[in-house]
């Protein structure tokens, strides 16, 4: 065996050997890139998958709450016992459909917080059903007046604060969501280092493998960003939703919803705000009480929505007589408050209320129907008649009735 002979060999063998290197290297770049793929797909997924399905039972259960609370209110406002008993039954189903929905979170497997903010989200709602269930007793006893007071002054709150529970859950779950973003996106930068390594050692061959997996990796980032811009715009959409319930929420507790007029709960609230006012500004406030004369006879014989439709016309005519600055609430019934500040003289009050028996006592067309009803006024003044709120309330509605047992369709003053 002469020296080229030996050199030959030599010179095989370490191409043999650098092949051999090669082919090794792309096998263990190809088993490198698939466990990579692998992991950041499966990392993917599975936020994706979670955190969708936590999204929507969560979002189930707050859209549940939601649906429940404005069927309260209309019980409070329905007189028919089918309609209520239908109402009854949608509430009932409501609350089946919101403890399938908690359970199914809970199957998802959730951390101790998500457990925590759970139960006590749990804790609020066992607090409200007593709640709840005395109000459907009180309407059903025919006390719609307590029922309303218990409604807007215990249920409702509670229920706004149960629904931030569920807030509290969108928020983590959105945090988590991140937070599991960002390690996959921490795998992806370790797997392009690691290509970036073998790549430098490798052949062309090698980097030919590179640049395929590069593309295949600068797809499944765009595909990533994709999906993370997806969710944070579903966040997003979300919390507006959130805040246009709470808002809707809000007007509910306080707005009439027949006539959209301001409520008994506001009525007292923004009393009590004018005589304060008035007390530190030194003027008076009157207080004027409006009860329909003949509206039950009229809603007795149309029907009720006949009669509904005759209680929204008299909230616009109301409106429509008084200044700007003044308020009309509508209390429950055929009954309607106005509170006067600021006014000049007695005359200005009393001009306002003839105005009002005035506009009330005209013909209303409802439903290709004529009718025509009449108004009673009891009105009373702060400080002038009563030092207090529930004295001023008490004075009006005294008064109100003395004009209905004494002919109706007029106002009278109160007179100590």
């Amino acid at each position: 065996m002469n020296f080229y002979s030996i050199k030959d060999k030599i010179i095989s063998n370490s191409i043999a050997i650098s092949f051999g290197f090669i082919i090794i290297l792309m096998l263990g770049q190809a088993i490198l890139s698939i466990w990579r793929f692998n992991e950041v797909k499966t990392e993917f997924e599975r936020v994706v998958d979670v955190y969708n399905v936590r999204m929507e039972l969560v979002q189930k259960m707050r859209v549940i709450s939601r649906e429940r609370a404005p069927i309260l209110f209309t019980m409070i406002n329905t007189e028919d016992a089918f309609d209520l008993d239908d109402l009854l039954i949608q509430f009932q189903h409501l609350g089946s459909q919101f403890l399938s929905a908690r359970n199914s979170l809970l199957l998802t497997g959730l951390s101790e917080t998500e457990t925590k903010i759970l139960e006590e989200h749990r804790e609020y709602a066992r607090s409200i059903v007593p709640g709840q269930r005395k109000v459907i007793d009180l309407i059903s006893e025919g006390e719609i007046l307590s029922a309303r007071k218990l409604l807007v002054d215990k249920v409702s709150p509670e229920q706004i604060e149960a629904l931030k529970k569920l807030d509290m859950l969108i928020t983590y779950e959105s945090k988590k969501s991140r937070q599991a973003m960002e390690k996959a996106r921490g795998l992806f930068e370790n797997t392009q280092r690691d290509l970036g390594l073998t790549t430098i050692i490798g052949s062309l061959i090698s980097i030919l493998i590179g640049i395929i997996v590069s593309i295949r990796f600068a797809y499944y980032v765009k595909t990533l960003k994709k999906n993370k811009e997806e969710l944070e715009k579903t966040v997003t959409e979300r919390t507006k939703e959130l805040v246009d319930s709470n808002k809707q929420l809000e007007h509910i507790a306080n707005y009439d919803s027949l006539t959209q007029l301001p409520n008994r709960a506001l009525f007292i609230v923004l009393l009590e705000q004018a005589l304060k006012q008035a007390k530190r500004s030194d003027y008076s406030v009157a207080l004027l009480f409006i009860d329909l004369d003949g509206f039950k006879s009229i809603n007795d014989t149309y029907g009720h929505n006949y009669g509904d439709e005759l209680l929204r016309q008299v909230a616009t005519s109301l409106q429509a007589t008084v200044r700007e600055a003044d308020t009309v609430f509508r209390l429950g019934g055929d009954e309607f408050t106005l509170i006067l500040s600021n006014f000049h003289a007695l005359e200005d009050v009393e001009k306002i209320a003839r105005k009002i028996i005035k506009i009330l006592s005209e013909p209303f067309d409802i439903i290709d129907q004529q009718c025509q009803i009449g108004s009673s006024i009891g009105i009373a003044f702060y400080p002038e008649h009563a030092k207090n709120l529930d004295e001023l309330i008490k004075k009006a509605d005294t008064v109100m009735y003395d004009v209905k047992n004494s002919g109706k369709n007029n106002y009278k003053i109160y007179q100590p």
